[in-house]
């Protein structure tokens, strides 16, 4: 996604007032751990009555767009996913439409950062951590355990327990 795509996609958040911010490969690697990615991944707050609206300004907006809505056993509550119409943006973005016990307050506590150019609300490496390990997936405890490593003295320990704690995780995934 070229930074005009993304501008596209970020005024579409504003104007229908959807809090958001940035998840997956380019979060863990805004915290100092880069790895390749394929696509870009964004968290947000859409409610049930905001998703047609929200793919009908995505599509208006020259966006292909593929809304999948999560399984009952699925962490992931849906997941609207898309692609530029023009050949330069070629990295494709997923929004992720909420996740089964994710933390209060996720994005409040993002942090601002600098992504293609512009000023983008990222996860903060606390929440971050908790969300890999609620998907449990192996590259997403990898990026749990090395953002872990990475910002061990720079977060707060207390929030993450707690938070762990809430989620019934433990902290040994994020040692070993």
């Amino acid at each position: 996604m070229n930074k005009a795509g993304l501008l596209r996609i970020l005024k579409i958040f504003h104007r229908l007032e959807i809090p958001f911010a940035l998840v997956g490969g380019h979060a863990v690697a805004a915290w100092g751990a880069v790895r390749a990615t394929r696509d870009i991944d964004f968290l947000a707050a859409v409610l049930p009555d905001q998703i047609i609206e929200l793919v009908n300004k995505f599509k208006k907006a020259g966006f292909k767009v593929d809304y999948r809505k999560g399984d009952e056993g699925d962490p992931v509550q849906g997941v609207i996913g898309l692609e530029s119409m023009k050949a330069e943006d070629a990295e494709p973005v997923e929004i992720i439409l909420g996740i089964k016990k994710m933390p209060t307050g996720i994005f409040e506590r993002a942090r601002q950062i600098l992504f293609l150019g512009m000023e983008v609300p990222v996860t903060s490496p606390e929440d971050l951590i908790v969300l890999k390990c609620l998907a449990a997936g192996p590259v997403d405890l990898e990026d749990a355990r090395t953002i872990f490593k990475i910002m061990n003295k720079k977060m707060d320990m207390e929030y993450l327990k707690s938070e762990f704690k809430r989620c019934r995780l433990s902290l040994e995934k994020l040692t070993k």
